[in-house]
């Protein structure tokens, strides 16, 4: 099966595309910048500058989190050179659609990139199928900036897990193939947190699209079937939440998993799992 991955050029992307290749055969790959194709407004601009400054001031082990799941993946992984890369300001540059028409894939793999314009979508349905990873469970939680942070600042303990699905032109809103909760015990670190939440999202993603080449059926559920859920939004992300996150990992986390059977909560999220056979 040919594949496109369109990504971003982090070190973890690095190791999903790593993981594709043993899979499906990556004839190309995008690299994205994620720069807005229009010019941020000033409001915008003070935003991002608050953000900045409101991960200084609380989000420093948050931060430092992340960055440690990225040095893991680093020391790891080697950039994948095996196919020709493009790099891009915006996904949704000329220059991907040109990609896309040269490669001619059955399959479009997207992980880490700016949303993903209809048009890009519709011109990659010409030739095949376009998933999406979400590093969260939808419909329940969706958005970003991180929704696993976001489930640590809501307590939501039991809805930190991931998501892969047909994309569509929303925010992590379509057709859902399948969603686990990531497989925790309540010891993990902040680190190990996003390491084994994002280890568990590309095992997903990698067993997805082995099912795909092998013809295996692979599920399409409407997100409206299966509850509201909740779009977060980057600009919401503030400096409180950050300090509610680490406050509630602290506070809360262990005591979750040593008392899980408890919260009625878990047992009313519908789930469904990837069939791995």
């Amino acid at each position: 099966m040919r594949a496109v991955v369109l990504t971003n050029q982090q070190s973890n992307q690095n190791a999903l595309v790593s993981k594709l290749a043993r899979h499906v055969q990556i004839v190309a790959v995008v690299h994205s910048r994620n720069i807005p194709k229009k010019k941020p407004t000033i409001w915008k601009r003070f935003g991002a500058f608050r953000g900045k400054v409101a991960v200084r001031a609380w989000g420093g082990r948050l931060l430092d989190a992340w960055k440690d799941m990225l040095r893991r993946y680093e020391a790891g992984y080697e950039p994948f050179r095996a196919a020709p890369v493009l790099e891009v300001d915006n996904v949704n540059d000329e220059r991907t659609f040109e990609m896309i028409d040269e490669a001619r894939p059955e399959l479009v793999i997207v992980s880490g990139t700016n949303i993903v314009g209809r048009k890009l979508i519709s011109h990659s349905q010409k030739y095949g199928s376009i998933l999406n990873l979400h590093t969260g469970i939808s419909p329940y939680v969706k958005g970003g900036p991180n929704c696993t942070n976001w489930c640590l600042a809501k307590g939501w303990f039991h809805l930190i897990g991931n998501t892969v699905m047909w994309l569509d032109a929303g925010v992590d809103s379509g057709e859902l193939i399948a969603t686990e909760r990531t497989p925790l015990d309540g010891s993990e670190s902040l680190a190990d947190l996003h390491w084994k939440v994002m280890e568990h999202a590309h095992d997903m993603y990698v067993h997805t699209a082995a099912r795909l080449k092998g013809g295996a059926s692979v599920p399409r559920v409407p997100q409206y079937e299966v509850a509201e859920g909740i779009e977060f939004r980057s600009a919401d992300w503030t400096g409180m939440k950050m300090k509610l996150a680490v406050r509630n990992f602290d506070r809360g986390y262990r005591r979750y998993f040593e008392n899980v059977s408890q919260y009625a909560d878990a047992e009313a999220v519908k789930l469904f799992p990837l069939d791995r056979g």
